[in-house]
């Protein structure tokens, strides 16, 4: 006799913000490393050697940001861009000018920092953030550009970080947008589910069940309800404890699930209860798989702690009905269920 389920403990993983905010450092830095180089070829090209060997320095920063999120070491990751992008638009607008726009990669932090900081620390940044730009335009026009280019190639410089600013921003708000669909998505389905079991849950199996029975009015094909109980499950709590109880019952919902078809609908009623809508099933049809499943049960055991734990279950069977609403469904089961557990339990009772 096969055990269905040994109790173990798993290592607790990273958040899913954490992965989704690695996820975007890495990004940003391997994107960052490119335009330096778009930065190393057009000062390059200049002849401007000091700002186009500073954008080397650039890259080798970011590749190292980006290995650092690689290894998990995302804070090092986070402080080596800022320690890049700042002091980076500080000399390239100390040197070229406030015209030739270094600054406006630095509103690319807001977003990131918004969607990650509390709005505390938001605050503080905005400020901090609005002091070193007032700060470099005010020493940027005091000094005047260090290393003056020609107006024609000081427009295009212009022109190429306000494109860089668009794409990115861009790229940003399209990242984001697809992690908030995601989620949307995966709390739909979290909504829709049983924490423990991971099976439907009440809640969804009543809609899903209700547009069934729509259809079944209009076909008249037969569809067979059937609910389940773990039998004495409460004394396998006090014998065992809850953790062993919560075993048992993913152990039960694994089988269930494995006996029952794709097209069938499986629900965590609630506590120790089941329910599953066996849909264009006749009476027989579903009293012989119920029947499956119960011996199923019978014949299995679930191992805690060098200890193996028997349970069975009782079902109450009953077919869809014309003019059935889904109580009336689930009270016919209800009450065969009920007709199980006064005979002996560990039985198949049809209404």
């Amino acid at each position: 006799m096969q055990p269905l389920i040994k109790s173990t403990t798993k290592p607790l993983r990273n958040s899913d913000s954490q992965a989704v905010i690695a996820s975007f450092v890495g990004r940003v830095a391997l994107f960052s490393a490119t335009v330096d180089c778009i930065y190393f070829l057009f000062f390059l090209a200049l002849g401007s050697s000091f700002l186009a060997w500073m954008n080397v320095v650039s890259v080798a920063m970011y590749l190292a940001a980006y290995h650092l999120v690689q290894r998990r070491q995302l804070h090092f990751a986070v402080v080596l861009i800022w320690l890049e992008a700042f002091p980076h638009a500080a000399i390239g607008t100390i040197m070229l000018g406030w015209e030739s726009g270094f600054h406006y990669l630095l509103l690319m932090f807001i977003p990131s920092v918004a969607m990650t900081a509390s709005r505390r620390r938001l605050q503080v940044f905005l400020i901090a953030l609005l002091a070193f730009l007032v700060t470099i335009d005010i020493v940027s026009r005091m000094w005047g550009p260090m290393a003056p280019i020609s107006q024609s190639s000081l427009i295009a410089l212009r022109w190429l970080n306000i494109s860089l600013f668009v794409l990115m921003f861009s790229a940003l708000a399209s990242y984001y947008r697809q992690k908030i669909t995601k989620a949307e998505n995966r709390l739909k389905v979290l909504a829709s589910m049983d924490a423990l079991t991971g099976l439907n849950n009440r809640s969804h199996f009543e809609s899903d069940a209700v547009h069934y029975i729509a259809r079944f009015q209009r076909s008249g094909i037969s569809s067979a309800v059937v609910i389940a109980d773990v039998d004495f499950f409460k004394n396998v709590n006090d014998t065992f404890g809850h953790e062993a109880g919560d075993l048992v019952l993913v152990a039960v919902s694994r089988l269930l699930k494995s006996e029952l078809r794709e097209v069938d609908s499986l629900s965590r009623w609630g506590g120790e209860e089941f329910v599953f809508l066996m849909h264009e099933t006749g009476l027989a049809e579903a009293i012989a798989v119920t029947e499956r499943i119960r011996r199923a049960v019978e014949d299995s055991s679930v191992s805690h702690h060098a200890t193996k734990i028997r349970c069975t279950m009782s079902f109450g069977v009953t077919l869809l009905r014309p003019n059935d609403t889904l109580g009336d469904a689930i009270a016919r089961a209800d009450r065969a269920l009920y007709r199980s557990k006064t005979q002996g339990r560990n039985r198949v009772s049809a209404d």
